[in-house]
């Protein structure tokens, strides 16, 4: 099954939990190399397609990092949250849209936010095994098994 197979099937695992959603957001917070990396992993999908709002250039501070259409009415929007301390006062305003937050790289303040939102970050590790952030299969294993997780 191709990476993009693999997320066309989100749509039926959203749908059933939340028949009348427009978007899933997953946010996946990790060092803003590895947000870099990630980002050229989806946009080689075919299914993915920039965001309308380009990426700040310089900052690391959270931003849609690529959004795909499930079908008509409903898109899942991947957010990048670069562990970057310097704008971690950000962090829980970006997060609280999310879904599903998954935490590829540790963080202690990362887990401040997300308690202040009141949710807990999922871990990679655990969601794809031997996760590579510039493999799309490996990308879209992550990126379905934290869409059935997600809250909707």
């Amino acid at each position: 099954m191709s990476s993009s197979d693999k997320l066309k099937g989100v749509r039926d695992v959203v749908r059933s939990r939340a028949p009348g959603a427009s978007r899933l957001t997953i946010a996946l917070c990790a060092t803003p190399e590895r947000i870099a990396l990630l980002t050229r992993a989806m946009l080689r999908m075919g299914s993915f397609r920039p965001p309308p709002e380009a990426a700040p250039r310089g900052a690391s501070i959270p931003h849609a990092l690529a959004i795909m259409p499930l079908d008509d009415e409903l898109d899942l929007e991947v957010l990048g949250v670069p562990l970057d301390e310097t704008f971690a006062p950000m962090w829980p305003l970006a997060l609280c849209r999310a879904n599903s937050i998954v935490r590829l790289d540790p963080s202690g303040t990362l887990d401040e936010a997300c308690s202040i939102i009141g949710m807990a970050p999922l871990e990679g590790g655990e969601l794809a095994p031997g996760f590579t952030e510039d493999d799309e299969d490996a990308v879209a294993t992550l990126l379905r098994a934290a869409a059935e997780r997600a809250k909707v």
